[in-house]
């Protein structure tokens, strides 16, 4: 036997032949009828007070009927309450359906005939009069998120043409009758899942509090099982990015991490895809704290550690790969005393070959060139930069004549075949006789290369670019091109 809503029981202890309705007829013109054959518009009125057509304050029209829509005014309909006879659906005051293709709705004149029409009703709606007429409790989201549209008092529900509509004119909302149905067969899936889901949780909690806490030998722990497309189901709740607390973000990448090894038999372009897209963002986000880092003026200490933290950085300094083999490394030249020594920033090696070359990292503000010119427009070295490759050619020589000794601490081979230096100082020139200054100095020397930081910013923004979507092609069209006013079909 169905169950009952609790109101439909209160009714059922009633005395007084209540709750009451009325109904009028109307002709073409609007004038009151009693002929049903001359009837082109009925409305139901409904008490829950009292039978006495006469006292107009206890009755409140529910529904109007033509041979084409039903229009339902959802109201309270419990006497006595304080809201009695007040829209229930907020600022929604009426519903509007349109008539069926294959018959007109039919006048109602008595109970019975009102009881056929509303049960021709579409799903989802209350069809009871006597409770109350609109959408079902289980369905007020959808009342709920039209209502927050704002200034939206009527829903008016059509198909043909429109079956699948979601538009606003004026006060009004069309909402095509497919996409109804669709939204509430997605209510009832969540409301029957989580059912579901509740009844197992349940079920887990009391064996892992009960029979697991009293025998994990016979009663081994037993993991939550996930519905079929469970993530598929959350994503596909909201269009947009969905927002992920921190604990949210690193269960994320645990579930894609703990099955990784399934994703990359069945479906490996995802994974790679996912792969280009983490790669992506990453690379997005160390520019911005590299162009950061380089307004803020940071001093060389913070430099070095971002670097130790984002040795691929230094790679774009040489054209082959490197890795790094030691940070603030000793390249010789220590007195019989212990003091003195040369210290470099970085000591990297060439993946293939093992040849090691040294990096000098200074600071973005340090001066490139002398200045005033020295003549004719042309500049000579700054004493930072001369004084930089002179120091790093030092360290070169140490490290060469020493490399016996030194490397036998290193975990991994390495070699001087020949050894580069590298210099990251400055910032690029923008005068264009300080920028042909600066070129001509740094390609006459030998075996030191001088790199900007704004250059390893370029390099990393190319990157960046290259591995992010292509933008669309710009149209000549206008952002509102081809759009027309839409008529509504009924």
């Amino acid at each position: 036997m169905p169950s009952m809503r609790p109101s439909q029981i209160t009714f059922q202890s009633r005395t007084d032949g209540g709750p009451f309705v009325e109904f009028l007829l109307f002709d073409n013109e609007g004038i009151p009828t009693d002929d049903v054959l001359v009837a082109e518009h009925g409305e139901v009125y409904f008490s829950d007070l009292t039978k006495d057509f006469e006292t107009p304050e206890t009755w409140h029209q529910i529904l109007s009927v033509s041979p084409d829509e039903i229009c339902i005014h959802p109201i309270h309909q419990r006497g006595g309450s304080a809201n009695y006879g007040t829209p229930k659906h907020g600022p929604v005051h009426q519903i509007l359906l349109a008539r069926p293709k294959a018959h007109p709705y039919r006048i109602p004149t008595n109970r019975d005939e009102l009881e056929g029409l509303l049960s021709s009703l579409p799903d989802g709606f209350a069809k009871d009069w006597q409770i109350g007429l609109g959408l079902l409790w289980e369905y007020r989201f959808i009342i709920e998120s039209i209502s927050d549209i704002g200034d939206i008092h009527t829903i008016v529900i059509h198909g043909e043409d429109g079956s699948d509509d979601a538009k606003i004119h004026g006060s009004s909302y069309y909402l095509g009758i497919d996409r109804y149905s669709e939204l509430k067969r997605s209510l009832d899936r969540l409301s029957q899942r989580h059912q579901r889901e509740t009844r197992s949780d349940k079920q887990l909690v009391c064996y892992t509090g009960l029979a697991h806490a009293a025998d994990p030998i016979r009663n081994p722990e037993r993991p939550k099982k996930l519905p079929a497309n469970v993530l598929t189901d959350l994503i596909k709740l909201g269009r947009g990015r969905s927002q992920l607390s921190t604990a949210d973000q690193k269960s994320a990448v645990n579930l894609v991490k703990d099955n990784a090894d399934v994703i990359a038999k069945k479906t490996p372009m995802m994974l790679l895809d996912l792969k280009a897209d983490i790669e992506r963002v990453t690379l997005g986000e160390l520019v911005e704290r590299y162009k950061n880092l380089m307004s803020a003026d940071a001093k060389k200490d913070r430099w070095q550690q971002f670097l130790v933290d984002n040795p691929f950085i230094l790679d774009m300094a040489f054209s082959y790969p490197i890795k790094v083999v030691c940070e603030r490394p000793y390249v010789g030249s220590k007195r019989f005393n212990g003091r003195g020594g040369n210290y470099s920033d970085f000591l990297v090696a060439a993946k293939s070959t093992g040849n090691v070359a040294l990096i000098e990292i200074k600071h973005p503000k340090k001066d490139l060139l002398k200045t005033p010119a020295y003549r004719n427009n042309t500049y000579g070295p700054s004493i930072e930069l001369s004084g930089s490759v002179a120091q790093i050619i030092n360290q070169r020589a140490s490290l060469q004549r020493e490399i016996l000794q030194l490397k036998e601490d290193l975990e991994e081979p390495v070699h001087t075949y020949a050894v580069p230096a590298i210099v990251v100082i400055g910032r690029t020139p923008s005068d264009k006789h300080q920028r042909r200054s600066f070129e001509q100095y740094r390609n006459a020397l030998r075996d030191v290369s001088v790199v900007t930081f704004d250059e390893l910013q370029r390099r990393l923004e190319d990157i960046h670019k290259a591995l992010s979507p292509s933008a669309p092609a710009n149209s000549n069209l206008g952002p509102n091109a081809g759009a027309e006013e839409d008529d509504i079909p009924f």
